[in-house]
């Protein structure tokens, strides 16, 4: 690591953890959850449309513009960091992992029987190529994840950047193909940064998707930790297989 990346590390984490002293260990060792946490209640404290005046809201939008640059960076910086390795004690006992449960297969849905494909994958599609889920289990968790997602007209009006009109113009706009951002910036309502701050902001916010198969019975708890664990070493090895 350069220290010119080190010290734009050091300064992102100081915006989004305040109260925390910042140093090289605290770099080593903060975890997704822990930031993902910090970033939302960072978020919170200082979107556009908290309590105050017009002052206070610049003040407010510069700060929150730079909490989501801050955990972009961040994020960006644990996808590459490689893990810490604690070793155990020669003498100490084996950890006892729990047993994952096998849930049955629902008939009538399409399951997969092969093996893994070559690639790097998320939790839903390495559940199905895994043989635990069906297609259809996978979808059904695509659109419940997607009804949960905050929408991002919400977002842009309580921030100031849409008004309630503007919303309802770019949901008639139907002659523009796209998704809901990008008929906005086609018709000049959002800018591009605007849609990326929005749409890392929604993606903070939404349920795992992992949680879906829980609350559903379609794996247990310590199955799905079993499966994330499995998950995360099968594309480390897709990953170091293309080096």
């Amino acid at each position: 690591m350069t220290p010119g990346l080190e010290a734009q590390l050091m300064d992102a984490c100081r915006i989004l953890f305040p109260t925390a002293e910042i140093n090289r260990e605290f770099l080593c060792y903060i975890q997704p959850d822990g930031l993902k946490n910090a970033y939302r209640n960072r978020a919170w404290e200082c979107h556009p449309d908290a309590v105050g005046g017009e002052s206070d809201r610049v003040r407010r939008t510069e700060l929150f513009r730079r909490s989501v640059e801050a955990y972009k960076l961040l994020s960006d910086y644990l996808k590459k960091r490689k893990p810490t390795i604690h070793l155990r004690p020669a003498n100490s006992p084996r950890p006892a992992f729990p047993q994952v449960k096998t849930i049955g297969r629902v008939e009538g849905e399409q399951y997969y029987e092969g093996s893994l494909p070559s690639i790097e994958l998320k939790i839903g599609l390495y559940l199905y190529y895994s043989g635990v889920v069906s297609y259809q289990a996978v979808v059904r968790a695509l659109m419940w994840q997607r009804d949960l997602r905050p929408p991002l007209g919400d977002f842009a009006c309580k921030w100031g950047w849409l008004r309630e009109d503007d919303v309802a113009a770019i949901l008639r706009a139907t002659h523009i193909v796209g998704s809901f951002g990008e008929r906005a910036i086609a018709m000049g309502l959002l800018s591009q940064s605007q849609l990326n701050i929005i749409l890392l902001h929604q993606r903070s916010m939404q349920q795992p998707i992992g949680r879906y198969f829980v609350l559903n019975s379609l794996v247990s708890e310590p199955g799905l930790r079993h499966h994330l664990r499995e998950l995360t070493r099968h594309n480390r090895l897709v990953r170091e297989s293309r080096l």
